[in-house]
């Protein structure tokens, strides 16, 4: 809270508009228009009063409606009226606001502004991650650890926190959002998971944003206190907040450099104040836009790593879209996909598909392949065709037929007719023929030759975020975060020649995807 002894104001008189400063001492408004009963901060060492209180309307930056000169007796949305602009939840109690009195009347107050806090804006506006918690380093599901977690601010009332020298220095508790990364599998992840976005990172500061106070924290053990001390008064509400949703747009940590391009090397930085000549000023670390809920619903625009990523709160689902062009989609269930009328793919090179169970096509008319040079079928079971209409083949080759271990059995309700342009040799252990007439000519019959049996697809072992491999005819899978194969982490091991099955070689993800993958443990001065 800031130190009331710091602020002057003077009680506003008749004819002095001010601006005032004031304290929000009720924000619980029943009309609905943001309405804030406050108390105006008087000189030092003067008393407060219960004839200090005023309330005080929302000033909207920006704010229209339609004219109520257009509405019209249908009561429908074309005769009614239409408002639009920006609102603001109102401030919580204990907020230092500047007010003013239009014409100096106390009747029409507005308040236009807020006052921050001292040192009270670590978590603007994008919950930055640090390693100064109170908790210390987390130990993640995955079982490994995470020196920087996003905070709460610190305490001023707890005693082993008065660092006037240094506030940066303070421990914060950790804030539960830490638990929602944990469980995306994004808390060791600098890109998509923790950030450095705070309003207390460098000055003049590069960040920008809005984080909305999330809904009142009404859980059993959560705070509660008086709120109010007119006719608004309340006792005993809530007074706590579990923390909202962020809107932040960085421009980026200069005193941090990319070192190389995203589509070229690992996210590997230069620290200016280390002294580091080799980063590219061009690419300051974490520049970025972003939007996440409470939860953790996330869509990322970024522009030092250029990718897109997008996930769900539980990191079930997930797409990147990468700087080389690749589209990677994570689904812990289904993807269904539903057109009204065309489903198109086209690929310059592969189209790879594997099931790990069924493999079910469907087609209501024709199904037709076309292969340009082999086409080569291995089934491990019982191959069942059947066909209502005729079955026509056409081979220009040879074609041969090997049964290894059971028998041949060709049996038509129809004709059965083979014709040969050249020999045909029969040959048996014994033959039996039973029909009506027999007509052969002699001659000597020789085996067939053996049918060779095509190789089946190469395999290869993907690594999963468990470290168990996944054996596929895929050499990238996408699996849930954190996932080792984020083509980010190494740019060179993901290129389309690495990537082409055709080359037979497993892609081996690097060990960055274990540890953080831009390891800035000092980005705020003395606060890591």
């Amino acid at each position: 809270m800031t130190d009331q002894n710091e602020l002057y104001s003077s009680q506003p008189k008749e004819g002095k508009p001010g601006p005032f400063l004031a304290r929000v001492v009720s924000n619980l408004d029943p009309t609905y228009m943001g309405i804030l009963e406050v108390e105006i901060l008087r000189a030092v060492g003067a008393s407060s009063s219960e004839t200090q209180l005023h309330q005080v309307k929302y000033l909207s930056p920006f704010y229209g409606v339609t004219s109520v000169a257009f509405t019209g007796e249908n009561n429908d949305y074309n005769d009614t009226q239409k408002s639009y602009g920006m609102w603001m939840v109102p401030p919580d109690v204990g907020v230092t606001v500047v007010i003013i009195f239009i014409d100096g009347d106390p009747k029409r107050g507005y308040w236009i502004g807020c006052v921050p806090d001292d040192n009270m804006n670590f978590m603007m506006p994008g919950l930055a991650a640090t390693q100064q918690s109170v908790e210390g380093p987390v130990t993640t599901s995955t079982g490994d650890s995470a020196s920087r977690v996003p905070t709460a601010e610190y305490d001023k009332s707890y005693s082993g926190n008065n660092n006037t020298g240094d506030p940066e220095k303070n421990l914060k508790p950790t804030h539960p959002f830490s638990q929602v990364l944990d469980q995306q599998g994004l808390l060791l992840d600098d890109i998509r998971g923790i950030t450095t976005s705070s309003s207390r990172r460098e000055s003049p500061s590069n960040v920008f944003g809005i984080s909305t106070p999330g809904p009142l924290d009404k859980q059993p053990d959560a705070k509660k206190g008086d709120i109010g001390k007119a006719e608004w008064k309340v006792t005993d509400a809530w007074v706590s907040r579990l923390g909202g949703s962020t809107f932040v747009m960085d421009d980026g940590d200069a005193n941090w450099l990319r070192k190389t391009d995203a589509s070229s090397g690992p996210p590997t930085y230069a620290s200016i104040d280390a002294g580091d000549k080799d980063g590219d000023v061009t690419k300051p670390a974490n520049e970025l836009i972003r939007l996440r809920t409470r939860t953790g619903h996330q869509i990322l625009l970024h522009n030092t790593e250029d990718l897109i990523y997008i996930t769900n709160s539980r990191g079930t689902s997930w797409i990147e879209l990468t700087s080389d062009g690749k589209i990677d989609i994570y689904a812990q269930d289904s993807i269904s996909i539903h057109t009204g009328n065309d489903l198109n793919f086209y690929a310059d090179r592969d189209i790879n598909i594997e099931a790990g169970r069924n493999f079910n096509l469907k087609v209501a008319e024709r199904h037709q392949t076309e292969v340009g040079k082999d086409k080569i079928t291995i089934v491990d079971g019982k191959v069942a065709i059947k066909v209502a209409g005729t079955h026509d083949e056409q081979i220009a080759g040879t074609t041969k037929v090997t049964v290894t271990g059971g028998d041949f059995d060709l049996n038509t309700s129809g004709g059965n007719n083979l014709t040969s342009g050249g020999n045909m040799n029969i040959k048996a252990a014994n033959t039996s023929i039973d029909g009506g007439d027999i007509n052969l000519n002699s001659g000597v019959s020789s085996a067939s030759d053996t049918a060779s049996p095509p190789d089946p697809l190469s395999t290869f072992d993907n690594p999963a975020q468990d470290g168990s491999t996944i054996t596929s005819i895929m050499l990238r899978i996408p699996t849930t975060e954190p996932y080792p194969g984020h083509e980010n982490l190494d740019p060179s091991s993901y290129k389309t020649d690495k990537t082409d099955r055709e080359s037979g070689s497993a892609i081996s993800p690097p060990d960055a995807w274990k540890t953080y993958s831009c390891p800035m443990d000092t980005f705020l001065k003395g606060n890591g």
